[in-house]
């Protein structure tokens, strides 16, 4: 039996996103029937020089202004939302048609925590390989993925800590915490657009491996203020 609506949010953290937040916005505030919008948009600007934040108010969405790094962009939006279900996207990203009405039926039905189906915006087997690995992830090992579209409820979210305002896997962690204390989701019917820019900047593979070995290297302890130093952030990406 379906709940009462839920209210949406979403977040996004960006740093000289004028290329694609555009059409992110629009997506959320004019692409769609009404329960396929949000409720609600922040944009949490960690400190942009392009036109990204003149964007972000034109298109009437609140802009708040923070530090540099997603892991206290994402934690300073999800502070000022005032939403009972969050969305956290990177700008980047485009939910598919129908991708957050499934998300609200999801949420009404009882849901406490989700990711989405990811679909790379890019041919070829490699970026379909990278698509099967990131959906099995969020199936099979409950673990969201900035570029997977966590959906959680503001209650749990709050519950485990929320985000940790750290420069790197402020994700993979606050994930682990999640499945700790709900089920994380796979909402398969929500496609949401990944955008292939970095793999395709610096080579698909090359992206891989140094990600791969990344991760493995927080697993093994090291502190993401210390491994961010080998991500090399771009000023144009969040």
């Amino acid at each position: 039996m379906t709940g009462a609506p839920v209210r949406l949010g979403v977040v996004i953290p960006t740093l000289d996103e004028e290329e694609l937040l555009g059409r992110l916005l629009d997506r959320l505030g004019s692409g769609g029937e009404p329960e396929d919008l949000a409720d609600e948009v922040l944009v949490v600007d960690g400190g942009s020089r392009d036109r990204t934040v003149e964007l972000a108010r034109a298109a009437g969405v609140q802009v708040i202004r923070s530090e540099t790094g997603r892991g206290v962009q994402l934690a300073r939006g999800a502070e000022a939302a005032q939403s009972s279900v969050l969305l956290f996207l990177h700008a980047d990203s485009l939910p598919g048609p129908g991708a957050l009405a499934s998300l609200r039926r999801r949420f009404e039905d009882g849901c406490e925590a989700a990711g989405m189906r990811q679909r790379i915006e890019a041919g070829g087997w490699f970026f379909r390989l990278a698509e099967r690995f990131a959906d099995a992830r969020v199936r099979f090992l409950h673990t969201v993925y900035g570029d997977s579209g966590l959906c959680v409820r503001r209650t749990l979210y709050e519950a485990v800590g929320g985000f940790r305002e750290w420069p790197l896997f402020e994700d993979l962690d606050l994930s682990r915490r999640l499945r700790r204390a709900a089920r994380v989701t796979y909402a398969r019917e929500a496609v949401l657009g990944v955008s292939a820019r970095r793999w395709q900047r610096e080579g698909p593979l090359r992206r891989t491996l140094a990600n791969a070995c990344l991760t493995a290297a927080f697993f093994l302890g090291m502190s993401p203020d210390r491994l961010v130093r080998y991500y090399r952030p771009e000023r144009r990406s969040s």
